[in-house]
Order: C-alpha cells, then structure tokens, then sequence
C-alpha cells in the first residue's frame, strides 16, 4: 500500500506540474500576441506622425469600412507621438457587428498620444486617449488596425 501512495503522489505532482507548464506557455503566448499587436498600432502612429500615410496603412485591414483612410486622419495624427500605451486585452466579436466576425483575433489597445494639430471637428491639440482596435484574420497573418476611436 505505500508504494502506491507514493506512486500515486508523484503522478499528481506531475500532473501538476505539466498544467502549470502548459498554463505559463499559454500566458507567454498571451503576451507576444499583445505585443505584437501593440508594435502594430505604434507603428501606425508613428508612420502617421512622420506625414506618411502610405506606410500608415500597411498597417491597416484593407476591408476596413470605419474611415480611417480618410484625408483628416493623416492630418490629426501628423507629428504626434505615442506616449504609452494604457492597456491591451482581448476583445471578442459576440457583440459586435458582422464585420468582425471574419476575424481570427482582436485586441483592444488604449494608447495615450500627444498631438500637435487639432482636427477639422475643432478638437484642440493635445494629449489624447486613443483606442484603436487590431485584428488577425488568422493565425499565420499579422495584426492590423480596424478601428479608431478617441476621447479626451
């Protein structure tokens, strides 16, 4: 009888043991995704920021119908700079729009910038909490910004 305590001791460890394993990869995963996807919105602000729109929107999905390919936003965003980014999380699509329903993945970034000009609203210039939406169609493709959205 004691053996098989013992045996069955270190069964449970290792099981244990392999669940913590697979938990910190899946966190780690968690974590390069949202970087990635961060590195993805920063590169969009920060091409916008130096009057390229061009490269800007490489950085955006080609079947977005939300406007951010309009003429103001390079004007908006034009020698802005990305100050921090505030927050990253997964968003899911269950409440949202169609649209995003085709979408692999999507996070949700709040990114506090500091802009220079104000926009054709009459937004003065100054620091702003953006929140921008990115997407992965599927797992081999990269993140790309689908929405735009600011507030004081």
């Amino acid at each position: 009888m004691p053996k098989s305590r013992i045996f069955i001791t270190i069964g449970l460890l290792l099981a244990g043991l392999c669940l913590f394993a697979a938990f910190k990869s899946y966190e780690k995963n968690a974590n390069v995704e949202k970087e990635q996807a961060s590195r993805a919105a920063i590169s969009f602000f920060n091409s916008l920021s130096n009057g390229d729109a061009a490269t800007a929107y490489k950085y955006v999905w080609l079947g977005e119908n939300l406007n951010i390919r309009n003429a103001e936003i390079p004007q908006i965003y034009k020698d802005s700079k990305v100050l921090e980014v505030l927050k990253v999380r997964y968003e899911s699509a269950k409440n949202r729009p169609d649209y995003y329903q085709q979408f692999y993945k999507m996070i949700l970034l709040v990114i506090k910038i500091k802009t220079v000009h104000a926009d054709l609203a009459g937004n003065p210039a100054g620091t702003y909490i953006v929140f921008v939406t990115v997407v992965k169609k599927d797992p081999k493709s990269n993140w790309l910004v689908t929405e735009l959205g600011s507030g004081a």
